[in-house]
């Protein structure tokens, strides 16, 4: 009868070591999973706060090529300014692209249906969702309100009947409109 009993207590026993060693495999998951999880919103933290002054930067940019040349069109300058203008559209896209490939931390750890126990966090998340929506677009309306003055120029030289060499190409980019964080609208494309 004992070695029964002292089976049975030896069979329980390597049961309870069981159970206890998925408990403390599971508390020790979770553990690292927190820690993990405020890693990643420390980073996201500080990543956006470098994002944030970068699309400032960026704005300011966006706001003197406005004033420059987007906004209006001289016609009798507009070919020999043309090369430069170009050249500033094609610095303004590559800070826009910079800045892309640079937060790519933020663009895994803010995707959309990710939320944390942070709400300063997800509020991050949520204002670098739509800022680089709105950058992206914005940078997409700029291009296409340069080439709309192209248009107008191509056109404005047919009517003068100037020389047809004089025409200028539209600017090329790959970039289009984005709906980055998946709302049905394209924050900051005109309409």
């Amino acid at each position: 009868m004992s070695n029964k009993k002292s089976t049975l207590i030896l069979i329980l026993l390597g049961i309870l070591s069981i159970v206890l060693g998925f408990i403390i495999m599971f508390i020790s998951n979770i553990k690292k999973d927190q820690q993990e999880m405020n890693s990643r919103m420390t980073k996201i933290g500080s990543k956006y706060e470098v994002f944030k002054k970068k699309v400032e930067e960026i704005n300011v940019i966006r706001d003197n090529l406005h004033k420059e040349f987007l906004d209006t069109i001289y016609y009798e300058t507009f070919s020999e300014n043309e090369l430069k203008y170009r050249k500033s559209l094609y610095n303004y896209e590559k800070l826009v692209t910079d800045l892309s490939k640079k937060n790519s931390t933020l663009k895994e750890y803010c995707k959309s249906g990710i939320y944390y126990s942070s709400s300063d966090v997800n509020n991050k998340c949520n204002a670098f969702n739509l800022a680089y929506e709105q950058l992206i677009n914005t940078f997409v309306d700029d291009v296409n309100k340069y080439n709309g003055n192209i248009a107008q120029y191509n056109k404005w030289l047919k009517e003068q009947n100037k020389n047809e060499s004089e025409k200028i190409e539209n600017y090329a980019t790959k970039k289009t409109y984005i709906d980055y964080n998946k709302d049905g609208q394209y924050s900051g494309k005109e309409e």
